[in-house]
């Protein structure tokens, strides 16, 4: 799994992946501080985070394992929003 910061919004009008409904989201790699990498992806959000959360990514053939992508065309899913971060025993990071 991959840490990301949600960034914004991507529409697409015309798709042929046939998810029903689908919300996909700009999100931005980042360390376990919260702190963005400059690398960029779109992901399929299942879980209804919005801009500035930091959330958790499945990438590969493990995004076609769920009830909504199941044999889909998706390389990347939203699947959690992180609540806190503890590396050591130190709180990194936290939700607001």
């Amino acid at each position: 799994m991959t840490l990301a910061r949600v960034r914004g919004t991507v529409v697409a009008g015309t798709r042929s992946d046939g998810v029903e409904n689908p919300r996909f989201l700009l999100v931005e790699e980042c360390d376990q501080g919260g702190k963005g990498r400059g690398e960029y992806l779109v992901a399929l959000d299942l879980v209804g985070s919005d801009r500035g959360h930091l959330v958790l990514l499945t990438q590969g053939s493990s995004c076609r394992w769920t009830y909504a992508t199941d044999d889909k065309p998706m390389d990347a899913l939203v699947v959690a929003i992180v609540d806190a971060i503890d590396q050591g025993g130190v709180d990194v990071w936290k939700s607001e």
